[in-house]
């Protein structure tokens, strides 16, 4: 799941910080591809809390003011993702790990609406109402959990409001009554591009 392009990490603490993230990602793997038992708690919880020991002897060993990503960041963004899932699993949604996975669908949607630029106040509004609910849930849950996963996720969130702050000032160009003709435009495009995806399955389907 890391990026292979990615540099190693040059300090030797961060060479063994990642040794043992790319061992607690294995396990985390092994346990997602495991179809013959039910994940519990019992079999999360440890993984998450030797994911938040690395987490804070890596920023033991970093500088304040350290910019460059190396491999140790790319695997550690994959041990958060599948610990966030496997907190969903187990029925803990409303608790702050499990909000890591859902911060970074946010962010990905965010950042294809700023590219494409084709977007509606409706949109804005339902991305803004999940960012509510996962800063509370987050807020509610912060004395249960470490103070680096709650940095973090709080970091995460910020970087989501921010993006949906610039998109709302595109939008802010538009003066009445463009805006109801720019929805009524977004509903239409969005609407031919289904029945195209569903005229291209229909093909498909009857070649077969």
């Amino acid at each position: 799941m890391d990026t292979p392009t990615c540099p190693p990490p040059r300090d030797d603490r961060e060479k063994e910080i990642l040794e043992r993230l790319v061992a607690i990602r294995d396990r985390l793997q092994l346990l997602k591809q495991d179809r013959t038992t039910y994940v519990r708690s019992q079999d999360v919880l440890p993984l998450y809390e030797e994911t938040i020991e690395q987490v804070r002897q890596l920023n033991e060993c970093r500088s304040s003011d350290r910019r460059e990503e190396n491999r140790v960041d790319r695997v550690l963004e994959s041990c958060f993702q599948l610990l966030s899932l496997f907190f969903m699993t187990i029925g803990r949604n409303n608790e702050a790990p499990a909000a890591y996975a859902l911060t970074s669908t946010i962010r990905r949607l965010l950042d294809h609406l700023t590219e494409v630029d084709l977007y509606s106040a409706k949109d804005l509004e339902s991305l803004s109402h999940t960012l509510t609910k996962l800063a509370h849930n987050v807020k509610s849950t912060e004395n249960e959990y470490s103070p680096y996963i709650i940095t973090l996720l709080s970091n995460r969130l910020e970087l989501c409001e921010k993006s949906l702050a610039n998109l709302r000032k595109r939008l802010e160009r538009l003066e009445d009554p463009l805006p109801k003709t720019y929805e009524k435009l977004i509903s239409i495009l969005r609407s031919m591009s289904l029945a195209n995806t569903r005229s291209k399955v229909g093909l498909v389907l009857r070649r077969m």
